[in-house]
């Protein structure tokens, strides 16, 4: 908040960042407050670009908060305006949400619905980012279906691959998510499964010629869950 002014006299710039600082620190009821005073104040300014990105941030709170009915208005609010103002940014983040709400509650015919949005967005703006999470959870729904099997191990080299467009950081996050899913499978007394896994993405890998120490690393967690005593 400015130095000296009082909340009323925050301007809906200013009220936004205040609502941001009360959500990084959990501050839920301080962060909704100054995100509707943001919102009231972008409406009769006529600030539609303005709106979408509160509503996303609004939406965000409600979601930790719990209430999720008004995380998802908010999202499907945010993505209507700013799509309809060519806000591609803020559309993107907002889709990200709702694919994010979907896939968490197990609502698998609205998260791919959003899901394929995002990735047509996603895809004309290059966010790879963005991108690699969507494969990634695409991955993790396919998984849980035996007969959705390859499609999994495809969306999770996709994964791999817009990873790596990022950046080295992103890339070994998403190794990381990638051998998390492989004990799952573990737990879960697949470990054929687990292997198919690392045979298709170092299949991959190669194919595509990422670097020596991304096969090493697939190789070697491969190696590690074939010398795995099988559990009964």
């Amino acid at each position: 908040m400015a130095e000296g002014k009082d909340l009323e006299d925050l301007d809906e710039r200013e009220l936004n960042e205040l609502g941001n600082a009360y959500s990084a620190r959990g501050m839920w009821d301080e962060a909704v407050d100054s995100y509707l005073r943001s919102l009231a104040k972008r409406r009769s300014k006529d600030d539609p670009s303005g709106q979408a990105l509160v509503l996303n941030n609004l939406g965000g709170v409600y979601y930790q908060q719990g209430r999720l009915r008004e995380a998802l208005e908010c999202y499907e609010a945010s993505v209507e305006i700013a799509r309809d103002h060519r806000e591609d940014v803020t559309e993107l983040m907002a889709l990200m949400n709702l694919v994010l709400v979907h896939f968490v509650r197990g609502e698998d015919d609205e998260f791919l619905r959003y899901a394929e949005q995002a990735e047509g967005l996603a895809s004309k703006l290059e966010r790879w980012e963005p991108l690699s999470r969507l494969s990634w959870l695409r991955g993790r729904l396919a998984l849980e279906d035996a007969e959705a099997f390859q499609a999994g191990l495809h969306h999770y080299a996709q994964a791999l691959d817009y990873s790596a467009r990022e950046g080295e950081e992103e890339l070994q996050e998403m190794l990381d998510r990638i051998d998390a899913q492989a004990e799952v499978l573990l737990e879960q007394g697949a470990r054929g499964l687990a292997l198919v896994l690392y045979d298709y993405l170092e299949a991959f890998a190669a194919d595509q010629s990422f670097s020596e120490a991304l096969l090493s690393r697939l190789s070697k967690k491969r190696e590690e869950i074939l010398r795995r005593p099988s559990l009964s």
